[in-house]
């Protein structure tokens, strides 16, 4: 099975949706600090584009917005994550997960600090990349 960027960029949406959510709420600075994130780092990583032409990075944004849109719960999104890093966990390399685990750290803490909710989910996070997707 070939994963896309665009799959890819999806399910980091849903990821980074089920940070911001984690508490029950999705602040607007959180989800303000995602969409400058994704343009200062993620458009520029790499430019794949859907057959629109739009930048497959702007996936995260779509997918944080659906989700948040359709009042997903944040367990859910995070197994929309979990699902698509297991179909092939050597593509989220060293930097890849540096890269993923910091933005999500950065939605955490951009709305007061870190809750305890967010604290879990990002040791869920880490304990994914720890295992490899086993």
């Amino acid at each position: 099975m070939t994963t896309t960027y665009q799959d890819l960029y999806s399910s980091l949406g849903f990821l980074f949706y089920s940070i911001a959510d984690s508490d029950g709420r999705v602040s607007p600075a959180e989800a303000n600090k995602l969409k400058a994130i994704i343009k200062e780092q993620w458009l520029p990583l790499e430019n794949s584009r859907d057959e629109l032409g739009t930048d497959s990075g702007h996936y995260i944004d779509i997918s944080f917005d659906f989700a948040r849109d359709a009042g997903m719960k944040p367990e859910d999104a995070f197994d929309r994550f979990v699902e698509e890093f297991k179909v092939d966990p050597e593509r989220f390399d060293a930097s890849m997960r540096r890269m993923i685990f910091d933005t999500a750290a950065a939605i955490a803490s951009s709305s007061g600090g870190n809750s305890k909710s967010e604290l879990t989910r990002l040791v869920q996070l880490e304990q994914l990349f720890k295992k490899g997707g086993k």
